[in-house]
This record gives structure tokens, sequence and C-alpha cells, in this order.
């Protein structure tokens, strides 16, 4: 059942448990499982499962059981019932595409935030929602939110129901926020943490379109076939109009466009792969992530980024008062990166021996002394949160000056590759005709 009859005085309390359990079963329902992670009164870490009809009763189950609950969560929810297609789909392509964009669920957040501060009911709230939103994978969320909040049950139990649309960090504050009574200012944090996050994207999106439309301008003068002709496909275009060359639009878009969506098709595919299958190996994925923050210029932008969005997240989670480990364990997760997430575990067993947060960071080599300064002082002054979210800013502003500078460097670097194929083209096109009358002068001088 759990790690509780390792002691003689858990006995009670276990047999508690099983009681509530087997009474359960007896009756004929089939009740939710749980499982939770709880502190004796002499600080020991223990671990167990419990039955309730919602994760609010499975705390108080653990607490009847003279354990103080620090994380208990579904390990079945009970969801509707989904076809083939919607299996599929969630295995396959929600991981990938979640369906929701991040814009629609920041929306979604602050219009509930909105509706529940103004006092309107919550079941109302999701109704309106409902209608209000243009996204129909969200709106078969609230639906289903709609059906859980009539018979009692929790937002969380759903929401962590698509890990693939609410990430832990939201399901963490979400659970806390139904705990704490204090659902629309939590609500309110959420959309303002997404919010800073599409700003964030948007920043990535601008710093890398110029480089994009270079790569893009330069496959579609050059064409897949000029490494075996060394003819700009371009060229070839505009001779073939000329009727000096057999070679007409058709062939245009075979030699550019066509090669170019079996290129991205292989891209995504990849991607795909990955993000399903080969990342979910934490030794793979680690091992990526060290040999991308390796490489010069990106790698230092990947990583302060990544440090950023941990910066963000576990202010956030921290300002929201959310006990200290789920807050740096959720900020680790959050920031993207194995390597940050597996070092904040080593802090948290760190903070748990009674070390200071700074110090734990420390410890484990990751974080840069920008994060482990600023987290020092904001122990010394009783303000995490706000020296947490300074860091962010500061990585970020950071992170964007180099994103700007390589951008320009890699655009630049196309550009001259592009201009040197170019030239060869030109080069080899005038040695050719040269060639050739060279032989027609020889041929005349022959006769």
């Amino acid at each position: 059942m759990a790690t509780l009859c390792q002691s003689p005085r858990h006995a009670y309390p276990l047999f508690r448990s099983l009681r509530n359990v087997n009474s359960a079963w007896e009756s004929g329902i089939r009740m939710p499982e749980f499982t939770y992670i709880a502190k004796d009164r002499t600080g020991r870490i223990v671990e167990g499962t419990i039955y309730a009809d919602n994760s609010a009763l499975a705390a108080g189950k653990v607490r009847e059981l003279g354990y103080f609950p620090e994380k208990v969560r579904a390990l079945q929810v009970v969801r509707r019932r989904v076809n083939l297609a919607q299996k599929f789909a969630e295995a396959f392509i929600y991981p990938v595409v979640s369906g929701v964009k991040l814009k629609e669920l920041a929306l979604f957040y602050r219009q509930f935030a909105t509706m529940i501060d103004a006092g309107i009911p919550l079941y109302q709230s999701l109704v309106t929602l409902e209608n209000q939103t243009k996204s129909p994978k969200l709106a078969e969320i609230i639906r289903e939110s709609q059906e859980q909040v009539q018979r009692g049950g929790r937002l969380s139990e759903v929401f962590q129901s698509y890990p693939w649309v609410f990430n832990e960090l939201q399901i963490e504050m979400i659970r806390a926020a139904e705990h704490g009574g204090m659902l629309d200012r939590m609500l309110l944090r959420i959309a303002e943490y997404l919010e800073k996050e599409i700003a964030l994207r948007q920043l990535i999106s601008r710093l890398t379109i110029y480089p994009k439309i270079v790569v893009i301008a330069a496959w579609f003068i050059l064409g897949i076939r000029f490494f075996v002709d060394a003819m700009p496909a371009f060229s070839k275009l505009i001779v073939g109009a000329m009727g000096k060359l057999k070679y007409e639009g058709i062939d245009y878009l075979n030699d550019t466009l066509v090669p170019f969506v079996i290129l991205g098709l292989i891209i995504f595919g990849i991607v795909a792969f990955c993000r399903i299958s080969l990342f979910q190996s934490g030794s793979i994925r680690e091992s990526y992530e060290q040999f991308k923050f390796r490489l010069p210029g990106l790698g230092s932008v990947a990583r302060k980024f990544a440090l950023a969005k941990f910066g963000r997240a576990f202010g956030a989670m921290y300002e929201a008062g959310l006990p200290l480990n789920t807050a740096i364990r959720v900020g680790g997760n959050a920031s993207g990166s194995r390597i940050i997430a597996k070092a904040t575990g080593r802090a948290i067993h760190s903070v748990e021996r009674g070390a200071i947060i700074s110090q734990a960071f420390r410890e484990t080599g990751v974080f840069p002394s920008i994060v482990l300064d600023m987290l020092h002082t904001g122990e010394q002054t009783g303000n995490v949160d706000q020296m947490m979210q300074k860091v962010a800013e500061y990585l970020e502003g950071e992170a964007e000056s180099k994103a700007h500078i390589n951008s320009h460097i890699f655009a630049a670097a196309v550009g001259l590759i592009v201009a040197v194929f170019i030239g060869y083209a030109v080069i080899k096109f005038y040695s050719g005709m040269g060639a050739n009358i060279g032989a027609a002068v020889n041929g005349a001088g022959g006769e």
C-alpha cells in the first residue's frame, strides 16, 4: 500500500486506510485512487495511496492518518470515454500540437479570473467561457470541467488529464487555489505568467525571422538541383522563359517547392519522434541539452532563456504561497531543461537537510552567479519572488542581446554562402560560354 508499514506506530492508521478501501469496494463503488506525499510529526517523508471521491477528500483522509500532506495526485482521473481516433491523437498528435494556442489559454485564465472576482458562480463562469472560446479543444475541456463541478469535483482533476494543454505549474497553482480559497487571484497570476511566456516566444520569433527569411529565399533561388548542375533554379527559370532552355514553371516547383515541403515534413517527423519517444528518456534528453548548451553562440542563449523561464516560474509559485519544495520542483520542470530540472531535484534534497535555498542551488553547479546572488539577496530581504522575477528579466535581456547578434551573424553567413554559390554558377556559366566561343573560333580558323 505504501511505505507506512515500516514502523509499528503506523499500524492503526494503516488499518483505517485499508478499512476505507474495503468499504468502498464492498459498496460496489469504484472510487478514484490518489497517491500522496506527506510528512509525519517528526518531519519524515511518507508516501502512499488512498481512495476518495476527489483530491480534497483525499487530503482530508491523509490528515486523518496523522500526516501533513504536501502533494496529493490522482493515479487515474475519471475521464469520459474516448474513441480510438481520440486515443491516437492524445498519444501522437497533442504532445506535438496541443490544439490550444497559448494566447487562447492566457485569455481563458484572465476572463475566468475576472468572472470569479465578480462573484459569478464557478459553473456559470465555465458555461460563459465555453461560449466565448474559439478553440474547439478548449471548449471540450471546459464542458468536461462543467460536469466535474456539477459532481462536486475539482478543476485540477480535469486539467491534469490534459498535460499537453495544462502544464504542471498551472495544475499546482489551481490545486493550491482550490484548497486555499483564492481561485480568482491564482487564475490572474497564471494569466500574467502565460502572457509573459507569450512575450518571450514572440521575442524569439522576432529574433529568428530574418535568418529564416534569408534561408528560405536562398532555397528558392538555388533549388535542390543546384547541387547537381551548379545552376540556380531561378536562373534556369529565366533562361527557360527566353526559350533557350527547356525549363518551365512546373520544373521550378519540382526543383524548389516540392523538396521544401518534403524537407519540412521530415523535420516535423523528427521533432515529433523526439518529443513523443526519444526525449522520454532522461539520459538522452540530458545529453542533447549538454550538446546544445555547448554550441557557440546558440548554447548560451538557450541556457539563459531556460534559466529565465525557471526564475519566472519559481517566483510565481513562491509568490502564490505554495510549499517551497513544490515551487522549486515545478520551476525546474517549467524551465524546459532536463539539466535544470535535475539540478533543482538535488537542491530540494539539500533544502530538506536544512540548507538555505541559495546554498542548495550553489551546490548543484548549474546556476550562474547572478541567479545565486539575487536569490541570496531575496532570502535576506524576504523578497525571493521579486528577486527571481528580476533575474528572469535580466537573463531575458542578456539572451535577447546575444540572440540579436547571433541572428545577424547567421543571416550574413547564409547570405555570403548563397553569394558564393551564385558567383560559382556565374563563373562556370561564363567559362563554358568562353570555351564554346574559343572552340568556334578554332573551328573557323581550321577551315
